[in-house]
């Protein structure tokens, strides 16, 4: 029985399917062209992957692109304000590469206190509704600080649900109703972008918090 991905997918070589990897490469590199590591004093960054979730109405792919930065093998306290202003220019670089696919949620996760973008001992994470995306990408005004506040009102005590504003990174692999593109930023690294949570992570941080 074909899996989810070469269900909803299709063969790329044809125009039944939708090129994720093709999506996904392009967010990176917009990605890389917003941050520099050394400007931001952090470790790293990639579109590390996409999680095909489930299929809509039209049987087209339902997805959850992921962004994700590595903050800092020392860092045990993130920045806050560096972590939005981060978070909004994640949301910047993927939309555009997304627009017309059907976007469930953005992830952007945060890993720190440890190795790299994949080693570290503490993952948290934001999940996006395309709304709010949207409305970062194209309304004038909506800056970093707007886009936090919107997040902080619209978050509420479901961290599984979009929006969420600081929630524990979620393991898309680990769900059987669930599959994963996982393009070359990833496999840089060494590891799976679809293992989105972290060796230690604990219990994740309050909203209000941030």
């Amino acid at each position: 029985m074909p899996s989810l991905l070469e269900r909803l997918l299709g063969d790329g070589d044809t125009d039944e399917g939708i090129d994720l990897q093709k999506r996904e490469d392009e967010a990176h590199e917009a990605l890389q062209n917003r941050i520099t590591p050394e400007t931001y004093g952090i470790d790293d960054c990639a579109v590390t992957g996409v999680a095909v979730v489930n299929e809509g109405p039209d049987e087209e792919p339902i997805t959850v692109p992921i962004a994700r930065f590595s903050l800092g093998e020392d860092v045990e306290s993130p920045d806050l304000d560096l972590v939005w202003e981060l978070a909004s220019e994640a949301i910047r670089a993927m939309q555009p590469a997304f627009e017309e696919v059907f976007v469930r949620h953005y992830d952007v996760q945060f890993t720190f206190d440890g190795d790299e973008l994949f080693e570290a001992e503490e993952c948290r994470r934001m999940a996006v509704t395309p709304e709010l995306a949207d409305r970062l990408v194209s309304e004038t005004g909506f800056d970093a600080a707007a886009f936090k506040s919107a997040m902080l009102e619209a978050d509420d005590i479901d961290d599984r649900v979009a929006p969420v504003a600081w929630g524990e990174c979620v393991d898309y692999s680990a769900s059987g109703n669930a599959a994963v593109v996982t393009g070359a930023a990833a496999a840089a690294a060494g590891a799976s972008a679809a293992g989105a949570s972290c060796a230690g992570a604990g219990a994740a941080g309050g909203a209000g918090g941030c």
